[in-house]
């Protein structure tokens, strides 16, 4: 499962979770723990922190059911998480800082769209930037675009989605409820939930860091 090419020596991995869904898939079936199972430092960035746990727009049932379970994640693993912060998630918290004290008016709340996207590739290089020697990035990315922009950063990464996750957590960690965990994330998700690509997970050794 975690063989692939690269280095001799082994890399230590520090999982980077880059969109909100993988925390909304896994939060649905109470398995957000898994990602500390691996033994390696979790980083999130302000943004995908802001995403999981804001107040969905209408029709987003997963988000509903599951936002205030990864809330309460967040409060009690908050020594465990590394919490990354972006250029663009310090604008949104500007943006909804003056938009509470202008009385939150509905039609002036500060608009999401593109901030996650916006914020992807600043947080990867900040995250580059944070690593030792002998160092590697474990990205956690469902988001198909997303996806797309970090095979172009140069560096130790290795890229794999929410199901891939949810293998390597049955056949390298031996996790037994993993061997159903997919099946339960398509129930809950009404089948919704995206199975990634077939090419994952991704290993990118382009470059230097």
């Amino acid at each position: 499962m975690t063989s692939a090419p690269g280095p001799a020596v082994p890399l230590k991995a520090r999982i980077l979770v880059s969109d909100a869904t993988p925390l909304s898939l896994l939060g649905a079936i109470d398995a957000l723990d898994w990602l500390f199972i691996p033994g390696c430092e979790v980083w999130l960035t302000d943004m995908v922190m802001e995403e999981a746990v804001r107040t969905p727009p209408e029709g987003s049932d997963l988000r509903k059911a599951s936002r205030e379970a990864i809330q309460g994640w967040f409060e009690r693993n908050r020594y465990r998480i590394k919490r990354l912060e972006t250029a663009e998630g310090r604008r949104y918290e500007r943006e909804m800082q003056l938009w509470q004290r202008a009385g939150s008016p509905p039609d002036l709340m500060p608009d999401w769209s593109d901030r996650g996207e916006a914020s992807l590739l600043s947080s990867v290089r900040g995250a580059k930037k944070l690593l030792g020697p002998g160092e590697a990035i474990v990205a956690l990315v469902d988001d198909r675009d997303a996806r797309d922009a970090m095979r172009g950063v140069r560096g130790n990464i290795n890229m794999m989605g929410t199901q891939t996750f949810i293998q390597w957590m049955e056949q390298d960690f031996g996790i037994a409820p993993a061997a159903d965990a997919w099946t339960a994330i398509l129930v809950a998700t009404n089948g919704k939930a995206d199975p990634g690509e077939e090419e994952d997970p991704v290993y990118i050794r382009s470059g230097p860091r």
